[in-house]
């Protein structure tokens, strides 16, 4: 009996994880609908803590390791998955779930995959009920397709379930032993590029949900002084467990953080741009869930092992978000690559032997979270480059990325946006291929 309970914890452990960034994404953005502070701050800070979190944990002085961190990211999941609940009554409790929600999604997935590769290696398997998460994904499609405010208070009576038996897996977790050197001091580096995203994205998303001009010329500029303050990090700070990592890895890595937000800021923003806030659910988020719930069995059959499949996979997607019709087509596959590309990178990382085995995985989320918010800083730019470039205010990027309907000029502006915002990710990951098989080449010889 005890063995069932673990298995059924286990598989409700792993679909939080792989669901932790998306759905409180989801349901937050639907409860920031109304454009007023008290209903945009939840999600702002969730989404602002998610993206961020890592680099808080490793800049603040503490000797968690992954299977500390699991525990804390499971308790305060739990508590902001109840506060949610709490929310649908007090509208105000819903930042505090946002809150706490937010480091959830920052440190769960991270500490999860650690604690998997090292119960790979030491045969410390637990396994995984495939009937409870096949009825759970069902129960999670069936509670995105309520269209009602109920479907808020079901989400977070369902997801603290979801929490509470995970937290049964943490007699497993016990087993999971860290010596010290495997673990890494803290540093306020980390801690510094903690507090400058947080602010710079903070004010980008506030900006762009209440249409602030002066929050977006905070974020601009901000934006400058972080280019300033990572240049002077790569001068002259070269001890971090970064600096071990081989280039062709730290790019890919950037590359998959960089599709990640590709994914779900642009395209997001592109749909309901050009077709209408009603069209995001049927031709984005379902072709992005669908992407996330299938990859791991592309990566078994296709991908595993041969990265040539990887690469024109990413080429084939990029090349299809050009061609309007095949946008969401283009949102699937891409979805479905960035989770095979992502699985193929925790494997790269654990092999590294001369980063702290404990904080393998963590080095390699870091190096992704930055990618994706300088490319999320990129995308929001370029965005009010091609506005201004029109002879239109800022004031109306913030407006067309905001309203519920289209207009012939938020569909001209997606078009132009998509052209330049693909074109660079194509671009990067073009110079991936010629990067990753030169220096193939190299160490061949």
């Amino acid at each position: 009996m005890k063995k069932y309970i673990l298995t059924i914890g286990n598989s409700g452990l792993n679909v939080i994880s792989s669901t932790v960034i998306v759905l409180p994404f989801m349901f937050f953005l639907r409860i920031s609908g109304t454009h007023t502070v008290l209903s945009v701050l939840p999600f702002v800070i969730f989404y602002t803590l998610r993206t961020t979190g890592i680099f808080l944990i490793r800049g603040i002085k503490t000797s968690l390791n992954s299977a500390s961190l699991l525990k804390v990211s499971l308790y305060v999941g739990t508590l902001g998955s109840m506060f949610g609940i709490i929310g649908n009554f007090f509208s105000e409790f819903y930042m505090i779930s946002a809150f706490f929600l937010g480091l959830s999604a920052a440190w769960l997935p991270t500490a999860n995959t650690s604690i998997g590769f090292l119960n790979i290696k030491n045969h410390l398997l637990v396994a995984k009920n495939k009937y409870f998460t096949v009825l759970t994904l069902i129960l999670i499609g069936y509670i995105l397709f309520i269209p009602s405010k109920n479907s808020f208070i079901i989400f977070f009576v369902f997801y603290t379930f979801l929490y509470s038996i995970a937290i049964m897996t943490i007699s497993t977790i016990n087993q999971y032993a860290v010596d010290s050197h495997d673990l890494e001091t803290y540093s306020y580096r980390y801690l510094g590029l903690f507090v400058v995203f947080f602010v710079l994205i903070f004010s980008l998303r506030s900006s762009r949900l209440m249409n602030n001009i002066m929050q977006f010329d905070d974020f601009i500029w901000g934006s400058l002084l972080l280019a300033i303050i990572l240049i002077v990090s790569k001068l002259f700070f070269h001890r971090s467990p970064q600096s071990r990592v081989p280039k062709v890895l730290s790019y890919i890595a950037i590359i998959n953080g960089a599709l990640g937000n590709y994914l779900f800021l642009f395209a997001s923003l592109y749909v309901a741009g050009y077709y209408g806030h009603d069209d995001l659910f049927i031709r984005f988020y379902i072709p992005y869930v669908v992407g996330i719930v299938i990859a791991p069995i592309i990566n078994k059959v296709l991908v595993k092992n041969n990265h040539h499949h990887i690469f024109i996979m990413l080429l084939v997607g990029l090349s299809m978000m050009f061609v309007r019709p095949l946008f969401s087509l283009g949102i699937l596959l891409l979805s479905t690559t960035k989770g095979c590309l992502n699985s193929e990178l925790n494997h790269f990382y654990v092999q590294q032997n001369n980063l702290p085995s404990d904080k393998r995985i963590w080095v390699k989320n870091t190096i992704q979270s930055t990618g994706s918010i300088i490319y999320q800083f990129i995308i929001m730019i370029t965005g009010s480059l091609i506005v201004t470039d029109h002879n239109h205010s800022i004031k109306e990027l913030l407006n067309i990325t905001s309203q519920g309907i289209p207009s012939n000029y938020s569909r001209a502006l997606m078009l132009d946006w998509n052209l330049v915002t693909t074109t660079i990710l194509l671009i990067m990951v073009i110079f991936y291929y010629f990067f990753y098989f030169f220096n193939y080449i190299k160490i061949k010889k």
